[in-house]
């Protein structure tokens, strides 16, 4: 079972396609517990002439207890997944033929944690491409509470674009 970006698809499909995959009940790896909890609410392909791979989404999370740790807030290792995924998922997008369409793996990834989110409550993770590169990209992310819109957890992700004809 693998995972391939239809280039040809629009911003949302594509940033929505492997929430597709996770709900195949064939696939059974770390992110399954958030096939039924992530929902995409947007993505847009908007160049700039300052960032000509300028990409955004939000997708809405109502936090499921498996996320949980035993004080029932949402586990911090469980907002380091989500981000990883979402953020991922936000270069989909801008990616075209030759660029970024082949894969990609985390660098780094720094998550900042400002307030905790409780099992049922619900929130939004937006994420914004801040740059690609040949190889290198950075995304940022911010989970906020959707009720309140105070922002519980940001990231910075930086990104390596992997495959299509790397010379070591």
């Amino acid at each position: 079972m693998g995972f391939a970006s239809d280039l040809a698809a629009t911003p949302f499909d594509r940033a929505n396609a492997f929430l597709k995959l996770l709900s195949h009940p064939d696939y059974d790896y770390y992110e399954k517990p958030l096939a039924g909890a992530l929902t995409l609410l947007s993505a847009s392909h908007s160049p700039t002439p300052s960032n000509p791979h300028h990409t955004t989404t939000t997708y809405s999370l109502r936090v499921p207890r498996a996320l949980c740790n035993a004080t029932g807030a949402l586990h911090g290792g469980a907002v380091a997944t989500i981000f990883d995924l979402c953020t991922s998922l936000t270069i989909e997008p801008a990616a075209r033929e030759g660029f970024w369409d082949t894969g990609h793996v985390s660098r780094t990834l720094n998550v900042t944690y400002l307030r905790p989110v409780n099992e049922g409550e619900e929130v939004l993770v937006e994420s914004e491409v801040v740059g690609l590169g040949k190889r290198m990209g950075l995304v940022k992310g911010v989970m906020r509470e959707r009720g309140t819109g105070r922002v519980a957890y940001v990231c910075e992700h930086g990104k390596v674009a992997v495959g299509g004809g790397v010379k070591l």
